[in-house]
């Protein structure tokens, strides 16, 4: 059935404000709210990726040191807060002490290995035989003689049965005394060959003449 075409007269309901809402859900927006949101993407979007490839190749966040460790800013420096070692605190070095700082101990032992010892004296109390292995007679009573003048108390004469290419003289330990005072017998009776020969020396000292000693 056609619906009736009847006007009624306008009421408050009819008349339409275009500066308020139409609805109560539905309110037009302006172009400044519809243009923010996306120049807020536009600038976060790239802050927001770099950032996040920081991240991934440093393994820190911007404003952390690569260590780990945060950095503080002041007046556009950025200085990376570290804890200081003990060894800053104390101003101790790990340096060790030159050789010349310490003073060469290994010299002073070298020196006092390489220094040659004294000399051992000669002992002029050694009894000391002098043989004479020539024909000329009292040629060992020559040689005692010199000795004696010289200081010897033990000097004992006898005969050589043998010959040697010179006249020597033989020692019969191998005693750095001994040694030292066979060859003071030697330079007293002006004879160059001393030699150690137990089987010679039938006393400590042995002194064997032959016709090249000059009394």
């Amino acid at each position: 059935m056609p619906k009736a075409s009847v006007e009624y007269p306008e009421d408050e309901f009819d008349v339409v404000d275009s500066t308020r809402p139409r609805s109560p859900h539905r309110a037009p927006k302006s172009l400044a709210r519809r243009i923010v949101p996306f120049v807020v993407a536009i600038i976060l979007g790239p802050l927001l990726a770099y950032v996040i490839v920081t991240a991934i190749s440093t393994g820190s966040l911007p404003g952390q040191g690569g260590d780990g460790t945060t950095s503080q800013t002041t007046g556009g420096t950025v200085t990376p807060s570290v804890e200081p070692d003990d060894e800053d605190e104390t101003g101790a070095t790990s340096e060790e002490p030159s050789p010349e700082e310490t003073g060469s101990d290994d010299e002073t032992t070298d020196d006092e290995t390489t220094a040659e010892e004294p000399a051992a004296e000669p002992d002029l109390a050694t009894r000391v035989m002098v043989l004479n292995s020539t024909s000329i007679a009292g040629l060992a009573g020559q040689g005692r003689d010199a000795l004696e003048a010289a200081g010897w108390t033990d000097v004992a004469t006898g005969n050589f049965s043998g010959t040697l290419p010179g006249s020597t003289v033989f020692y019969g330990e191998d005693d750095p005394v001994l040694e030292a005072s066979a060859r003071a017998v030697a330079e007293e009776l002006g004879i160059e060959k001393v030699e150690f020969d137990a089987e010679q020396a039938s006393d400590p000292i042995t002194v064997v003449l032959e016709a090249d000693f000059e009394p």
